[in-house]
């Protein structure tokens, strides 16, 4: 089966990003009779990556695709129209776009497997798009990548069914890929590595490290996380993982900055920006625990990827959240500082728990996959390719 894939998200730091780089190079793996095309911008084949064994077809556009997208951007109609005309050329069995996120429209018969990772963007426009403009225009490619798509996938029960609200579609006729942990993450030794990790993000060594990996966005629910901090008594040190220079998406970071001031804790918090997954899964093996807040999530890898480490989660009761982390996490209501706070507490002063949590979540970590994802996205190919 000649199988395109839309390849512009590959060197994006957030999940998009990851869930393409995981699915594709699995495929890639479990299914090598089939032949993968990639299509993306040379902006981004030129930061990238990419498997061996992939056929690349390098569309030359004005702006890095996932740049113009963003939350003060727009793609211009030339740039979608090579994108378009380049997958029309190659003749494809089957074509996916790994999230809705960077799709453009396609004027050929090729079917078509579109991801629709989370309906955050329609549950809460204003904490996504800071402008009118980018909200109609995330409306516009919305619509027309559903009119578009053979078939739509996304990333959890949860998501699955608050799409096929807003999308007025059966639930049938939306597929579920769970994400899961890249091997990298598992639990390790990490006082060796320990003090050159700590030094070079500026962490203490003394004191409980609460962590917090994502984006630095509105919907992540950042603020009233700090706000919950500042109430437990128990000595910790905030860290935020995530990339707050280089980010596309809309960024609450200087409203979280100047609360931390504001709340006279500024050092007692460390903004680490993008850091590596060598790094990452050294801080999920020193923490005490990690801490998930957001008012929704489409699946929430960090959750699972800590979990694989052995790290008790904290984390919202909405979305995706208590279905990846199951009985492996405590769960609070976003929009309580007061729970937050508590289950901070909890974890902070309670070791015993910690262990029971950890144990549950390094089992719970295993019900995820790339593999059990990627096995699933080929039969959903398969099927659209079929049918097509």
């Amino acid at each position: 089966m000649r199988i395109g894939i839309d390849a512009c998200t590959w060197a994006n730091r957030r999940g998009y990003g990851r869930f393409a780089r995981m699915l594709v190079t699995t495929m890639m793996t479990e299914y090598p009779d089939h032949a993968f095309t990639l299509v993306l911008d040379q902006h981004t084949a030129a930061e990238s990556e990419l498997p061996n064994g992939a056929k690349v077809e390098i569309v030359q556009t004005r702006e890095q695709p996932t740049r113009a997208a963003s939350a003060y951007g727009s793609r211009s109609v030339a740039d979608l129209w090579k994108l378009s005309r380049a997958v029309s050329r190659c003749d494809f069995d089957v074509f996916l776009f790994p999230t809705s996120y960077s799709f453009y429209p396609l004027f050929c018969k090729t079917p078509t497997v579109v991801v629709f990772h989370d309906a955050i963007a329609e549950q809460h426009p204003e904490l996504i798009f800071p402008r009118l403009r980018s909200r109609l225009l995330w409306k516009l490619k919305t619509w027309l990548a559903i009119r578009r798509a053979d078939r739509m996938v996304t990333v959890s029960q949860s998501a699955r069914e608050q799409l096929a609200t807003i999308f007025r579609r059966p639930v049938t006729a939306i597929d579920v890929i769970t994400e899961g942990p890249a091997p990298c993450f598992q639990p390790l030794d990490a006082r060796e590595s320990a003090a050159i990790v700590l030094r070079r993000y500026g962490l203490p060594d003394n004191v409980p490290l609460i962590l917090y990996v994502g984006g630095i966005s509105p919907h992540k629910n950042l603020e009233r996380l700090l706000r919950a901090a500042k109430r437990v008594r128990e000595p910790w040190h905030l860290v935020l993982v995530g990339d707050y220079s280089n980010d596309s998406f809309f960024s609450s970071c200087k409203e979280v900055v100047e609360l931390s001031r504001g709340l006279n804790i500024v050092d007692r918090v460390t903004f680490t920006g993008y850091i590596t997954d060598a790094d990452l899964v050294i801080l999920y093996n020193l923490a005490t625990m990690l801490v998930l807040p957001s008012l929704s999530e489409g699946f929430g890898l960090p959750a699972i990827e800590a979990a694989a480490c052995g790290l008790p989660v904290a984390a919202s009761n909405r979305g995706s959240l208590p279905e990846v982390a199951g009985e492996a996490g405590l769960l609070f209501d976003p929009s309580s500082e007061g729970e937050i706070a508590d289950a901070i507490a909890r974890l902070l002063g309670d070791e015993l728990l910690r262990h029971e949590i950890s144990r549950k979540a390094q089992e719970r970590a295993k019900l995820f996959s790339w593999k059990n994802g990627a096995r699933k996205m080929m039969s959903i190919l398969e099927k659209a390719a079929r049918a097509g």
